[in-house]
């Protein structure tokens, strides 16, 4: 795949950060983010001996009658003070950073004098446009990110979620509830990070002393496990058993932390949901065509005499004006030397066991929404597949294609596959295959041969509870991001959404099979008596896990090929 083809298809990029933000964002577990509790830090070994003179010069040992406060905790900048929510400790809003200098790394933390004295609400989340399932807003100060972790005391992994949006929205509020995971004994943290232009803007004029520009989002989230190395044992978890996890544009930032040198040693195992898109990512310059020129010409600092200056100077309100509807991160620099596909096949910094899986549906999402405001029918239909396709060396017969995924629908769609269905679900299929499922595909044979412990799945689940509130005219099926409910959401959340028993059954058993990744390195059971259906690593049996809520199976990785054409997009299995 050239380096153009990994591009977001420029001409629907709004419209895919409007689906994008949709999936991530309503995934409106909305509960208030559940509730979590953190453990009183282990205090070690018992002192052996007990001089009665102290002249060995220690503080003297505290009061055993003195209770000890577990919403009370030290770290590295002060005390923070959270609250106990449905049976858990929670810390919302922790800065793990301090106020960003604008298209710079991120710095440290100020040191506090007072404890910070927690409470239900969030920190702020990161300038963002608004739109049907975000908030217009300017934040800057925006670098926080919020603890959730057992009541009981006791030394357990650490889940890191790092939210989706396109990298241009979001946050890791409300929309995401973690309680089911807590209860199996995890500590899971949510961060925010810089997102859209003030997040990855790449231009040669923000440069640093090493050349390297953009990737300010991807620094942060590095920061924010810096963080958690220094302080998250005060909170029951385990700096050396940190897994991080995320979906779409945050599995995509999973992914790219994987191939980062700059990640060595803040985690060690990872979990991407439907992040395997435009692997190849962009280089410096090429990010700079896409993304940073357009910017700088629209801002008016094109023909400033330093335009570095002028950029950092400009108001919030006019950089979400006019930055770009999704954003990718760059390769070249010290924070991504090279994509994630060169990093796969060539030099991974960090190869730790992962699970990497999608979704059947993918492309619904996107097709689904726009399909709202302008839905795509016969006389658009070739168009579309021709602009979501489109590079400058396009190796693919887009008519071709296009008439070959209508064959497909009417084939796998029959109930559905009427005239006023069938070209947008073809649409939605291409969508599917091409930017989402094949390229995960590859992805585990890369993985694969350089020996690294990879588990995939595929969520298949058809009759996923709705996380969007309309009708596109066809089922969304087991659309983008309809599988974050399955983990991140309490069962109160996917019954008033309409859960069945059977999909109840199957949060429970991916909430199992995520946190026992989490701890052992295995989503399996490790005592021998799980009653879960057992699922190998993809090297063992060339099989993958299908997520369906009437019995998850092992399912061949050639049947997942198949189904996704995934021969014909370059990714045999």
């Amino acid at each position: 795949m050239n380096e153009k083809n990994s591009l977001f298809e420029i001409p629907l990029v709004k419209t895919l950060a409007v689906a994008i933000m949709a999936a991530t964002l309503s995934a409106c577990l909305s509960g208030g983010g559940g509730g979590s509790s953190s453990a009183p830090p282990p205090t070690g070994d018992p002192t052996t001996e007990d001089p009665a003179d102290g002249d060995d010069g220690s503080s003297p040992s505290p009061d055993p009658e003195t209770p000890v406060d577990p919403l009370a905790v030290d770290t590295a900048q002060g005390e923070v003070i959270g609250i106990e929510l449905m049976g858990m400790r929670v810390f919302r809003g922790i800065p793990y950073a301090g106020q960003p200098q604008r298209f710079a790394a991120p710095e440290p933390p100020a040191v506090r004098t007072e404890p910070l004295q927690l409470s239900t609400a969030f920190g702020l989340p990161c300038a963002q446009p608004g739109g049907t399932f975000g908030q217009l807003n300017y934040n800057e100060d925006c670098l926080n990110l919020n603890i959730y972790a057992p009541t009981a005391p006791g030394t357990y992994p650490v889940m890191v979620w790092i939210h989706g949006g396109s990298l241009t929205t979001g946050s890791g509020g409300a929309s995401y509830e973690p309680a089911q995971l807590v209860e199996k004994g995890v500590v899971v943290v949510t961060i925010n990070y810089r997102l859209g232009a003030l997040g990855f803007l790449p231009h040669v004029s923000l440069a640093d002393a090493e050349g390297a520009y953009g990737n300010y989002g991807l620094m942060d989230q590095q920061e924010s496990l810096r963080w958690i190395q220094d302080n998250i044992s005060g909170f029951g978890g385990d700096p050396t058993n940190v897994t991080i996890f995320g979906e779409s544009a945050g599995g995509h930032s999973v992914l790219s932390l994987v191939a980062s040198p700059a990640s060595s040693g803040l985690f060690h195992k990872a979990i991407s949901q439907s992040g395997s898109y435009n692997s190849a990512q962009l280089s410096l310059a090429a990010g700079q065509a896409t993304f940073g020129n357009p910017f700088v010409v629209a801002t008016g600092c094109a023909n400033a005499l330093d335009v570095g200056r002028c950029l950092r100077e400009l108001p919030v309100r006019t950089i979400i004006e006019n930055q770009a509807g999704s954003y990718l991160p760059v390769h070249g620099g010290g924070i991504l030397p090279r994509s994630i596909d060169a990093a796969f096949t060539a030099n991974l910094p960090n190869a730790v066991p992962m699970i990497l899986g999608s979704n059947q549906d993918e492309g619904r999402l996107f097709v689904g929404i726009q399909q709202l405001t302008s839905p795509t029918t016969e006389e658009n239909y070739l168009e579309r597949v021709e602009a979501l396709l489109i590079t400058d060396q396009n190796p693919f017969e887009r008519a071709a294609i296009a008439n070959a995924y209508l064959g497909r629908v009417v084939e796998q769609e029959v109930a559905t596959a009427d005239s006023a269905t069938r070209y947008p679900l073809a649409l939605a299929a291409i969508q599917t295959d091409w930017r989402f499922n094949c390229p995960n595909a590859r992805q585990w044979v890369q993985l694969d041969q350089r020996d690294v412990p990879v588990w995939g799945y595929w969520f298949v689940d058809r009759t996923a509870p709705s996380i969007v509130p309309a009708d596109p005219g066809f089922s969304w099926g087991a659309a983008h991001a309809f599988e974050i409910q399955y983990v991140l959401a309490n069962r109160t959340t996917l019954v008033n959404r309409g859960a069945t028993e059977a999909q109840l059954e199957l949060a429970e058993r991916m909430a199992t099979y995520w946190t026992n990744f989490a701890k052992y390195g295995d989503p399996n059971e490790t005592d021998g008596a799980a009653e879960a259906v057992r699922w190998d690593p993809y090297r063992e049996s060339r099989t993958v896990m299908a997520l369906d809520p009437a019995a998850a199976y092992q399912t061949p990785a050639s049947s997942f090929g198949r189904y996704h054409n995934c021969v014909y997009w370059d990714a045999p299995l």
